[in-house]
């Protein structure tokens, strides 16, 4: 049912249905439902890409939005929708700028918790990861995150410099990880990528300019999401972990981009 084109990966639903684009950094380590879990809950009038960003070298917001505008699943077809999840909400909004640009006319734009990045987000995202190495002693773990506190604390907001020294924390924790799981080294080296890209790609989207457009996306919000960054907004009683894998939240898709496309 999944096919691969160069930026994107298919979800689901029918090729022929109304094309509908997804963003969100995929295999960034978290344990939160993920458009893949969403996409199962959609309609297959619905044919859903996932935006899959071009290399962990990557550092400029509108090397994203060009490569994804250059290797479109449908070039020339008109695209019904974007979603963006946390920091993708934010390429989402100007991507649809951009896709309105070409199609003259604007996709329905649905944001899920979106929100800028921030130290709060990625020390949530960092412990998320450590507490996924299951193989670390609690001491062991204990230190990497008090280590994560310090360059938080020494950063004084500057989130590149943030993310940089984070990277350096998870790769550390991960050569122990890995080594006691057995991880070769050649393997590990891209999972290590893997968090690097991460790290650029929300760095990237904090750099996006503040577009007035924005505030006409829907936001889907969790329960415990702050919310504010649209002017429309619903919200769920359900975790962050749950909110892209929730029948009630899926249906309120599903009624949105039905009526648009």
């Amino acid at each position: 049912m999944t096919a691969a084109t160069q930026g994107w990966d298919r979800l689901g639903g029918d090729h022929r249905g109304a094309l509908v684009l997804a963003v969100d950094f995929d295999g960034s380590t978290r344990q939160e439902a993920t458009f893949r879990d969403l996409a199962r809950l959609l309609p297959d009038g619905l044919d859903v890409w996932h935006a899959i960003p071009p290399t962990a070298d990557t550092r400029h917001a509108d090397q994203y939005l060009a490569w994804w505008l250059e290797t479109l699943p449908r070039p020339g077809e008109r695209v019904s929708a974007v979603l963006g999840y946390c920091a993708g909400g934010v390429y989402a909004a100007a991507l649809a700028d951009a896709v309105e640009l070409r199609q003259g006319e604007r996709p329905e734009v649905v944001l899920f918790n979106p929100g800028a990045p921030n130290a709060t987000t990625l020390t949530r995202d960092l412990f998320g990861a450590l507490g996924a190495m299951t193989v670390l002693e609690d001491d062991e773990q204990q230190r990497f995150r008090r280590r994560a506190e310090e360059i938080v604390e020494q950063c004084g907001g500057e989130f590149a410099a943030l993310a940089d020294g984070f990277h350096t924390v998870y790769t550390d924790a991960s050569r122990i990880a890995f080594e006691r799981w057995g991880i070769e080294g050649e393997v590990g080296d891209e999972l290590t990528a893997l968090f690097r890209g991460y790290t650029r790609y929300l760095t990237a989207a904090l750099r996006l300019e503040r577009r007035p457009r924005r505030t006409d996306a829907l936001s889907l919000n969790s329960r415990d999401h702050e919310g504010g960054f649209t002017g429309r907004e619903t919200s769920f009683d359900v975790s962050r972990a749950d909110l892209l894998r929730s029948p009630a939240v899926a249906a309120a898709v599903t009624a949105t981009l039905l009526v648009s496309s």
